[in-house]
């Protein structure tokens, strides 16, 4: 949630945002967040992030116009927060769709086009992530990726989805 706040509060052009959940935790001394008195009498502080401002958001949609609009079927969580804290915002999506297929519902517009500068097809680019409806979590890709041996990497890279279109 204080990834999330920071960006939040870049996106709504405010210095910092208020955030729950930290008293009790080394989180706030790593980081040098400050608290603030609560201004309307509860008497408690409040932890406050700084507001996070990316140079560049890359998100990774279900689908995508010609114009750029992106949507996310599943959850946007980090992904509305970041577009609109970033300065830029590249998007990658699954396909490439018509713009009457968005205008037909675009309360399902995560990303308006005029806010993204380029876009890339990337079928199963969220590998081994998931892409809901598309695909889920690919646990043992996941799981072969994180042992500690020799050509580890390697051998991801090379079971990836964009490995076999080389």
């Amino acid at each position: 949630m204080t990834l999330v706040a920071g960006l939040r509060a870049a996106a709504y052009g405010v210095p910092f945002q208020p955030v729950a959940g930290v008293h009790g935790s080394d989180l706030a001394a790593l980081n040098g967040w400050k608290t603030l008195r609560d201004p309307y009498g509860s008497g408690q502080d409040v932890y406050v992030i700084p507001a996070i401002r990316p140079d560049v958001a890359v998100i990774h949609a279900g689908e995508v116009d010609e114009h750029g609009n992106a949507r996310v079927l599943g959850s946007p969580f980090w992904d509305h927060p970041l577009t609109r804290a970033a300065k830029r915002v590249l998007v990658t999506a699954e396909r490439l769709v018509s713009s009457e297929k968005l205008s037909a519902q675009p309360e399902l517009t995560l990303v308006p086009g005029f806010m993204v500068e380029a876009v890339a097809i990337v079928a199963r680019g969220a590998w081994p992530g998931s892409m809901h409806p598309d695909y889920e979590v690919d646990y043992a890709a996941v799981e072969r990726y994180m042992q500690d041996a020799p050509g580890v990497l390697e051998a991801h890279l090379a079971a990836a989805p964009e490995a076999a279109n080389a």
